[in-house]
């Protein structure tokens, strides 16, 4: 079975939603000029022409709507159809794994990926967001908002109180800081606009977290810190079969070994990752512990803590570089940004044959992971 490899990675900087970079720059806008750093980057990629180009989107309506992955390209000059795929935060994780599925059944061997959401010009939900009556009738949680969720997991993870949380938050933005300082991001970012992800802070003022209320519950534990905030960005990556790659001097990169999903109660939604990894564990018969790098998406502090004390993972091999806390969560663009990271991470540590997992908690009460090797090609 032809090999699929994941390589050259690169995404905008993540913007503040509403106050940020990109509060007035369209959707369909910040991914073309995404798409059109692509070309300069990689343009032995480029040049060579990719046979689709596969977006994610979360809310893919106004002007993330209308297929946006066939627009971008024609507003890129990239001669290739195009796509969109909704997992919700997973979404352009999903771009990767259908990709990849297309290159292991030998359906082509060249294709691009991307993601891209505005939280600050779509509306949560969908503008025309409703509620089916007979759906809550059989699952009386399958719309509960996100926040709410945290909670509940909050409830069912007592030993992760409000102060373990305001500490993995902490260690989030301390940690991008010190990989945005070190260069560790400079691969991967396009500086259009700013320069750097504008929510990381550091150093943290723990005095401020500390006095926040609940962002969801009154007397919860979650608060506006330890939750992912309304992000804008837009990412991309290749997935080439590996000869392919080979013939345009790609070295190395992640191959992408196997792709799971899983689910769990809707009012569980963080604890996705959980069923997700352990299908990743169980059907290629290893366990945490041989696993070098893990990119958890930071939904929430509370489900990323949980989601490793199930899965028995240790935090020195987690979000090394930071996460979704400091960094941000623009949906349909996060699963690709995880990617990447790993890629680099791997890239970084240089270790041959070394496993990587990126893994999110997705809406509704789901979980996608993805287990990646590094590779000399």
């Amino acid at each position: 079975m032809p090999k699929a490899i994941f390589t050259s990675g690169l995404r905008t900087p993540f913007g503040r939603s509403f106050k940020g970079a990109y509060r007035d720059v369209r959707a369909d806008d910040l991914l073309v000029e995404m798409l059109n750093a692509q070309a300069s980057r990689s343009p032995e990629l480029w040049n060579s022409g990719a046979e689709d180009l596969i977006v994610g989107c979360a809310y893919p309506e106004h002007e993330q709507g209308y297929n946006v992955g066939r627009l971008a390209a024609l507003g890129a000059g990239l001669e290739v159809p195009g796509m969109v795929v909704n997992r919700l935060c997973a979404s352009s994780l999903e771009a990767v794994a259908v990709a990849a599925a297309r290159v292991k059944a030998s359906w082509g061997t060249k294709f691009l990926t991307a993601g891209i959401e505005s939280m600050s010009r779509i509306p949560r939900r969908g503008a025309n967001f409703s509620e089916s009556e007979s759906i809550k009738a059989v699952n009386e949680h399958a719309y509960i908002p996100n926040g709410q969720t945290a909670e509940q997991v909050a409830a069912k993870y007592p030993q992760f109180d409000r102060v373990s949380q305001e500490d993995f938050a902490e260690r989030s933005h301390t940690l991008a800081h010190e990989a945005h300082q070190s260069g560790a991001y400079v691969e991967q970012l396009h500086p259009f606009l700013i320069s750097g992800d504008e929510f990381v802070r550091y150093p943290v003022n723990r005095e401020k977290i500390a006095s926040l209320p609940p962002a969801f519950n009154d007397g919860g534990t979650v608060t506006a810190a330890t939750s992912s905030p309304l992000t804008d960005g837009a990412t991309s990556g290749w997935v080439v079969e590996e000869a392919c790659a080979r013939s345009l001097g790609i070295s190395a990169g992640l191959e992408i070994v196997d792709v799971q999903y899983g689910h769990v109660s809707p009012e569980l939604m963080g604890l996705g990752p959980v069923p997700a990894t352990r299908k990743i564990f169980e059907r290629n018969c290893i366990t945490a512990k041989e696993v070098s790098a893990f990119e958890i998406n930071e939904a929430f502090a509370i489900q990323v803590l949980a989601s490793m004390a199930d899965l028995e993972i240790p935090m020195e091999r987690v979000n090394t570089w930071g996460g979704a806390l400091a960094l941000g969560h623009p949906l349909g663009a996060s699963g690709l940004r995880l990617v990447m990271t790993l890629h680099d991470r791997l890239k970084q540590q240089g270790q041959v044959g070394a496993l990587g997992i990126a893994t999110l908690c997705v809406g509704g009460g789901q979980g996608m992971s993805v287990l990646f090797r590094w590779v000399q090609i």
